[in-house]
């Protein structure tokens, strides 16, 4: 039989720790928002008379009719929450935070802590891929700690209870333990971070696809109303996470900076849409694979003199929409299968749920105004049967109220040129208009919104201004079409980066050229629409830290696969390379930079890793080196085993201290029978953390002139416990039988005489 078989059960309470565990490993799940309240109160619930009565627990709670009932709710629950169409990944969640807490109820005796341990791992890895929050990790630490420590006493009151004495178990929370605790929690940490750094990760997520919308900003779809953007901005949830493509890259001032999500070509007075054609896909794939990058104006990239290149991280957006600061021409990121609609959208599709971080290549937003002044604007030309022809879509308008037209008309009578007069509206817009988060009101029921807008006051927020353009651009003979997307930020100074909001949701026109392409028109005040700068406070700078702080943890851990290992090693080998050839001009390829996903290049970095595993390598010689920290016998039981083997009897490493000292005491007399088993006594209080060892030199002695009595052969006799064998006639681990004195000499007389 092995040692399993004989395992004792303790009964006893959970040590602390144990709910700890439970409480942060539920914490984590309860962090990814996908429980429902209820479960969340079940967990509190049972968490709390869980331990409020570990001391005397109720019968319910070792019942075993009770707690098969409890069971059977819980699969009723997971069952039922899979057939009405949860995702798998949160009816795991379910089950396992329900079956934790019914764990945790359940106060039988028992032979291992295995299945809280289980179940609550189980929910910190179904944390780890339902979110990528920042307060995931110090919630990991904790509970890292609390299981180390969990199974650290669980495994010293399993032992105690194999020697027959549990009761020590409860004092075993000492300096002494927790130092180990500590220190192999650490440890598994660094090597931890050595792996994760060093070996390749596949990254997986288990809720792709899975979450409902709710989770994902709206109206970025193929089809707007108006006064969604207006709605957006009234949230101030961080959108876009922005950068520069190097250190100190300068970024665009708010007023002057945009990222375009989707353009709509097709408006029927309220809503605004894009445009499809029968036996004409909706999107088109876009070859190539992001993480090598994917050109997508190869004519454009390649002429571009100074393209705006940005890093953006992209929190979850409806329809998988990826912004831009401008004209796309190259995009780099984690991801494939790339799509891009007929008015220049780009879509990740499936992936509208996740965060998302890529580098941009776009074409420069500054204009030349003398080249626009002598440019034409003209619809552009699509592939058709028979060639190409102009895309007159840009230049329909629904069925309008004919002042529209005939105020249009008046505002670009004394313009000369295409570009002036698509000047002349955006100014008379940003003059006349008043900006407010409040639609229009409407003067009856067959007036169309951006009728009572442009016929009426001129207060409307951005879609109202951009559609107004839009609408008067088309009735001039301007083909044009309406832009949505986010427009200002605000600089985070302590990460160096600039954060977009939903509150900066904004739209804008574009208006096509024959030379220059389509170029933005904003017809909105700027100084209106524009978040107010002020000085920063010191809850600003604590939110930004936090900001910066999200924003290093996704790109540094969430993010960080094998893709960014091989650029830290190709960062490392350029760094490398430009030290060994210092002043050698660079050899990259036009616009190209450096790997940006590299959290690691540089030999700076090096240093620093190097340095950490070198700390850790001396702080562990040092831990085995201090003869302090050395499990070590107390002095007066080791001389006694000492005295006894010089005699011929040793204790075998499978024989427990207890048992040896009843085994001892049949083949001493009584003292020394007596003076051993203090001695046992004295060495087991100190092992398990009762009391320190005291002074036995007197049993010692006696134990001495007993053994000298004895005339045992000199040849080693090692006395081996057989469990369950009766071959030696000896009594199961944990026994305390005493012989009487007598029956000890007469044992020992026994065994003279057969001797």
């Amino acid at each position: 039989m092995t040692r399993t078989d004989f395992r004792a059960e303790v009964d006893m309470p959970r040590p602390t720790a144990a709910w700890w565990m439970s409480l942060v490993a539920s914490a984590s799940l309860w962090l990814t928002e996908h429980l429902p309240l209820w479960v969340v109160v079940v967990q509190i619930a049972t968490h709390a008379v869980s331990y409020l009565t570990r001391e005397n627990p109720p019968s319910f709670r070792t019942s075993p009719i009770w707690l098969n009932i409890f069971m059977l709710g819980i699969t009723t629950v997971t069952i039922r929450s899979a057939l009405d169409g949860t995702p798998a990944t949160i009816s795991l969640a379910y089950f396992t935070s329900l079956a934790q807490g019914l764990q945790l109820l359940d106060a039988r005796p028992r032979k291992s802590e295995f299945v809280l341990v289980a179940l609550s791992l189980f929910q910190v890895i179904l944390a780890s891929n339902l979110t990528d929050s920042v307060l995931f990790p110090p919630l990991l630490l904790v509970f890292h700690v609390a299981v180390t420590w969990t199974l650290l006493v669980h495994t010293l009151a399993i032992e105690a209870a194999e020697a027959g004495d549990p009761a020590p178990a409860s004092r075993v929370i000492t300096r002494d333990l927790r130092r180990p605790t500590i220190l192999a929690t650490t440890a598994s940490l660094i090597l931890a971070g050595i792996l994760f750094v060093t070996l390749p990760r596949l990254k997986g997520n288990l809720m792709r696809g899975g979450s409902g919308a709710n989770i994902a900003l709206s109206g970025f779809s193929d089809r707007v109303s108006l006064g969604t953007v207006g709605q957006i901005r009234k949230n101030h949830s961080v959108v876009l996470r922005v950068q520069g493509t190097s250190k100190g890259a300068p970024l665009p001032p708010p007023e002057q900076a945009y990222w375009r999500g989707l353009a709509f070509d097709t408006f029927d007075g309220r809503d605004w849409s894009i445009s499809t054609e029968e036996r004409v896909a909706a999107r088109r794939p876009i070859p190539g694979v992001g993480r090598f990058g994917i050109v997508l104006d190869p004519a454009g990239f390649e002429t571009e003199a100074a393209p705006i290149a940005q890093r953006i991280l992209r929190e979850p957006v409806e329809a998988g929409v990826l912004f831009t600061p401008g004209a796309a021409l190259r995009i780099e990121g984690p991801f494939q299968g790339l799509e891009r609609d007929r008015n220049d959208g780009l879509y990740l599709p499936g992936r509208g749920d996740e965060r998302i971080r890529y580098t941009i290549w776009s074409r420069s937003a500054e204009r030349d105004a003398v080249r626009l002044r002598a440019d034409v604007a003209t619809p552009p030309l699509e592939p058709r049967p028979g060639g190409p022809r102009p895309a007159l879509r840009y230049l329909a308008l629904p069925e309008l109220d004919a002042r529209v037209a005939a105020r249009a008309k008046e505002l670009v009578a004394d313009q000369t040129t295409d570009f002036e007069r698509a000047l002349a509206l955006r100014d008379a817009l940003r003059r006349d208009g008043r900006y407010t988060d409040a639609p229009p009101s409407l003067g009856n029921a067959d007036t169309s919104p951006i009728e009572a807008f442009l016929l009426g006051e001129l207060e409307g927020h951005c879609e109202y201004f951009a559609s107004a353009m839009v609408v008067l651009a088309r009735s001039a003979g301007l083909p044009a079409r309406l832009v949505n997307g986010f427009a200002g930020g605000l600089p985070n100074e302590v990460g160096g980066f600039v954060e977009v909001s939903r509150a900066d949701a904004h739209a804008w026109v574009e208006i096509h050229f024959a030379e220059a392409g389509w170029v933005r028109f904003d017809p909105t005040p700027p100084d209106l629409r524009l978040r107010t700068s002020y000085a920063p406070s010191l809850w600003l700078r604590m939110s930004q830290l936090g900001s910066a702080i999200e924003l290093w943890w996704f790109q540094r851990v969430v993010d960080f696969d094998s893709a960014d290992q091989i650029g830290a090693l190709r960062g490392l080998w350029s760094h490398w390379r430009s030290d060994r050839d210092k002043g050698a001009p660079a050899t990259d390829r036009p616009h190209e930079t450096p790997n940006l996903e590299n959290p690691f290049s540089g030999l700076d970095s090096v240093i620093v890793f190097a340095a950490v595993v070198v700390v850790a390598a001396v702080a562990s010689w040092q831990r085995n080196a201090r003869p302090e920290d050395v499990p070590s016998i107390p002095e007066t039981y080791a001389r006694a085993l000492e005295r006894l083997a010089r005699a011929g009897v040793e204790r075998a490493p499978s024989t427990a201290a207890r048992d040896f000292a009843a085994q001892i005491g049949l083949r001493l007399s009584a003292d020394g029978a007596d003076a051993f088993e203090r001695i046992t006594a004295d060495y087991l209080a100190e092992r398990f953390g009762a009391r320190p060892s005291r002074d036995l030199s007197a049993a010692l002695r006696t134990l001495e002139d007993a053994v000298d009595r004895m005339g045992l052969r000199d040849e080693p006799n090692v006395v081996e416990h057989r469990l369950g064998s009766g071959e030696t006639g000896e009594e199961p681990v944990g026994s305390r039988h005493r012989a009487h004195p007598a029956g000890r000499r007469d044992g020992l007389q026994n065994e003279r005489h057969l001797g």
